[in-house]
């Protein structure tokens, strides 16, 4: 599936990415800073001329610390931070897209319940 937000008035494509290690590590750290998360996703997803300098592998994997250059990146370019946060959110929901079924979203919330048990 692919998106187009909007980014300072141009339109940027998102493309889900292929490796599902990388959207994995990109959408877990949610967890731990969304708009560090919601940055790192947009990179990974960007589908087009202008993506971000800085790559993942040189923040050695580390999706937060690679969040948080391109939201520096992009904001030093002029892109209003609340539109990196919104395209970012756009980018983060490609990167989960087929990671967790609904199958396993419900296992999940029984085990944690501690039903069957």
């Amino acid at each position: 599936m692919s998106i187009t937000v909007s980014l300072a008035g141009v339109d940027v494509p998102l493309k889900a990415p292929a490796s599902a290690s990388a959207r994995w590590d990109v959408y877990s750290a949610a967890t731990s800073n969304p708009n560090r998360a919601f940055a790192a996703a947009l990179a990974l997803c960007w589908d087009g001329p202008n993506k971000p300098r800085t790559r993942l592998a040189a923040h050695r994997f580390d999706a937060l610390a690679w969040g948080g250059a391109v939201l520096d990146e992009l904001v030093d370019r002029g892109v209003p931070l609340p539109e990196v946060i919104g395209a970012g959110l756009r980018a983060w929901q490609l990167c989960g897209e087929g990671l967790i079924t609904g199958d396993e979203v419900k296992d999940a919330e029984g085990f944690s319940r501690g039903e069957g048990a």
